[in-house]
């Protein structure tokens, strides 16, 4: 295939990781030419998209001779000069996840928030399960969704975890329940201010109207003033209060409200098979999602006692002399460690740290009681002590092995040693897996060595 024959109509996808191969394939399948580009090195690819063409190295505008659209990674922000040469030449560009809706006939439920979004999806998806409805859950939370958007007929579900960086370019994408979880600083590194990270956000709902839904944390300013202007359906949540509608905390009893306008009981806090408040309202906001389906309360008990978490995020990895470990590794920034370490029945050996994203780590101190010593890691260590200093006993660690090793010594039985960085994890990991990987591997070994 020619790239230079400018009388063919091509789809041009930029950023070849596992969505844009996934968006690559979506065409392919529908008879479209199709021209994968990667900034990248030499760009890996499945042998059966052998039938597009392939292009490596720094985007040059000769790349869109030709195209009648665009389809960009998550990885790819709106800065980059692919965008404002499509725009010159009035080519749309368009996500990966706009691409997928395009080509579902499954009603879509989606989610996004800073915090808590692969959570609440899998919850969501194992609730519709156990009510013996069909469902797939994928987006950000793992599988991409152009790779399954085929699957369904229009009586399933497609439950899509949705991230600020998929949402910059939507423009038919129209979920049937829509939710923003919390908003909440984060990827300041990618955004000019807070207000354009929180407009994002917001686009999940903005084809969103009449029968549609929008669940939202009745708790968040941000999600609230959302729900002021939205001219659908409304389920709140909330941990703190009642919220008419949707779904809440009642004492330790997640609570929503029956299709008859009365109190039901769902679970109680100790009857889920994961812990913490954070969990507690990811639970909350998965059964608000599904308000107005008819969906049974005991198919929702059933999910969420059933539900053993997620990896990486807040995993019980060991109990070793009487300390159990667990993994965070998930909690890329303070809030997210906030919420994690909230509502924590024992005391806590905390290791933090990692690549600081602007983050204000004084926000700790709202869980300090809980907190026996933090042990801190990576080039917000500085940071984090400076935020904390004379106020909880601190410890620094040159690599993960060593935190580890550290937080044992400080650790008395009964204790719970939590790795939630609230940071990045790529000045020590390629990502925040092989972090959390990294720290199962360390706990284990020296579980090994203590015994």
């Amino acid at each position: 295939m020619g790239l230079g024959d400018g009388n063919k109509k091509r789809t041009v996808v930029f950023g070849m990781a596992r969505s844009g191969i996934a968006a690559a394939r979506l065409l392919l399948s529908k008879g479209r030419e199709v021209v994968c580009a990667d900034e990248g090195g030499k760009i890996s690819i499945p042998p059966d998209l052998s039938g597009a063409a392939m292009v490596s190295g720094k985007f040059s505008p000769g790349l869109l001779d030709g195209a009648a659209e665009v389809v960009i990674s998550p990885g790819v922000p709106m800065e980059h000069p692919l965008m404002a040469e499509a725009a010159s030449r009035g080519i749309p560009v368009i996500s990966e996840l706009e691409l997928a809706f395009r080509h579902a006939a499954a009603p879509v439920i989606a989610v996004t928030g800073t915090n808590g979004k692969s959570t609440t999806v899998s919850m969501i998806g194992e609730i519709l399960k156990a009510a013996g409805k069909e469902a797939i859950v994928a987006g950000n939370v793992g599988v991409p969704f152009s790779g399954v958007a085929e699957s369904l007929g229009p009586d399933g579900f497609f439950v899509i975890e949705v991230s600020s960086f998929q949402l910059e370019a939507v423009r038919q994408f129209h979920p049937a329940s829509a939710g923003i979880l919390n908003l909440t600083p984060d990827h300041l590194d990618r955004y000019r201010s807070l207000d354009d990270y929180y407009r994002l956000k917001e686009r999940i709902v903005e084809n969103c109207g009449g029968e549609d839904l929008y669940f939202y944390n009745a708790d968040d300013a941000g999600c609230v003033s959302v729900a002021a202007r939205f001219p659908g359906r409304l389920a709140p949540f909330s941990s703190t209060r009642e919220a008419a509608g949707g779904a809440w905390l009642d004492g330790d009893d997640l609570v929503r409200t029956d299709p008859g306008g009365a109190r039901e009981r769902i679970i109680g806090r100790r009857e889920m098979g994961v812990v913490g408040i954070h969990n507690a309202e990811n639970a909350l906001a998965a059964v608000s999602s599904l308000q107005g389906l008819g969906i049974p309360a005991e198919a929702c008990r059933r999910a969420l006692a059933a539900f053993r978490g997620l990896q990486h995020r807040m995993e019980r990895v060991a109990v070793i002399s009487g300390v159990t470990w667990y993994n965070d590794s998930k909690a890329t920034n303070v809030e997210a460690a906030v919420k994690s370490l909230s509502g924590l029945d024992a005391p806590v050996v905390l290791i933090a740290g990692g690549y600081d994203k602007g983050s204000d780590y004084t926000k700790f101190l709202e869980v300090l009681p809980g907190i026996k010593a933090v042990v801190t890691i990576g080039k917000a260590a500085p940071l984090i002590e400076k935020a904390l200093e004379g106020r909880v006993q601190l410890e620094r660690a040159d690599s993960m092995m060593d935190a580890v090793v550290k937080s044992s010594r400080i650790a008395a039985p009964g204790d719970m040693v939590v790795l939630s960085p609230a940071c990045a994890s790529f000045d020590m990991f390629r990502n925040f897996e092989h972090r959390g990987e990294v720290f199962r591997e360390c706990v284990l070994e020296t579980g090994g060595m203590l015994g």
